[in-house]
């Protein structure tokens, strides 16, 4: 039992220095703040030996933590440290990394363009299920007005999407899904109350969907487009979702697939009874 702990110890001191090292501290100081904390308080030497970092390094560690509100400092012979508390020092890494963000987000404006550049109907690529699934949620996230989605694989679905679809529903966006699964029909009639869920089958032969078929289709506003497949990756046997999409209603694609998707979608009462088949 003894080994497993120490095991699971280790564990977590590693993470720790890996989660810490994100927000800028060097490893030597995630070290020592990882060793100080476990032990609360005490001396260089101390620290060096719980952190195994050399005793040399510990005081400008402990300095560069100290200037990051991290670790205070008793003066003395010798000088001992103490670690702020955990909930503390979250608090201070937040504050730095919103300090950060505040301050970009007050220059990247000043380094738009002064003059917006002419619609050129660019059409963009992604590649990847969690990828493909963020950029439609960024799309969704847009919407002013309405948005389509037909969607056939549930792991596109993420929280992430979901969430972009329930505020657009709550802004008063009107939200379509589409699906030829029931599971994700039920999923989305669970999840957003206030938006039409239908049957649809325009670009699906049968469900489970085969590989190299249309995964997802977003449109949002009549000029933003996603459109996903699941196509084969490098790897034998292993499917990815790829996608184009677009934010401009000038790219063709938009044109062609506007009306089909209306008709998939909003035209479903008129065929859908055609359409059925029974999911396997």
């Amino acid at each position: 039992m003894t080994g497993t702990a120490d095991t699971s110890d280790e564990d977590v001191v590693e993470e720790a220095v890996a989660a810490l090292q994100t927000f800028e501290l060097t490893e030597y100081e995630a070290r020592c703040f990882v060793a100080l904390t476990r032990i609360e308080r005490g001396s260089a030497k101390e620290v060096s030996s719980v952190a195994d970092v050399p005793q040399a390094r510990v005081y400008d560690c402990m300095d560069a933590l100290a200037d990051r509100g991290l670790v205070d400092v008793q003066e003395g012979t010798p000088r001992r440290f103490r670690a702020v508390a955990p909930d503390a020092a979250t608090t201070a890494l937040e504050r730095r990394c919103r300090d950060r963000l505040d301050r970009l987000d007050e220059l990247l404006p000043r380094l738009e363009a002064p003059e917006p550049r002419d619609e050129e109907g660019d059409v963009w690529t992604v590649h990847g299920g969690e990828e493909v699934s963020q950029r439609a949620a960024s799309l969704v996230a847009e919407a002013a007005e309405d948005l389509l989605l037909a969607v056939a694989s549930p792991d596109l679905l993420s929280d992430g999407l979901v969430s972009a679809l329930s505020a657009a529903s709550s802004r008063g966006v009107d939200v379509t899904v589409g699906s030829p699964s029931a599971d994700i029909r039920d999923l989305i009639d669970d999840s957003l109350p206030e938006a039409t869920v239908v049957e649809t089958w325009t670009w699906w032969e049968s469900y489970p969907v085969e590989p190299g078929a249309v995964t997802c289709v977003v449109m949002v506003d009549g000029h933003s487009l996603l459109v996903s497949t699941d196509d084969a990756s490098s790897l034998p046997g292993v499917n990815e979702h790829r996608a184009v999409w677009t934010d401009s209603e000038a790219a063709p694609i938009v044109g062609l697939l506007s009306p089909l998707l209306a008709r998939a979608i909003l035209g479903h009462s008129a065929d859908g009874d055609e359409r059925r088949k029974s999911e396997s």
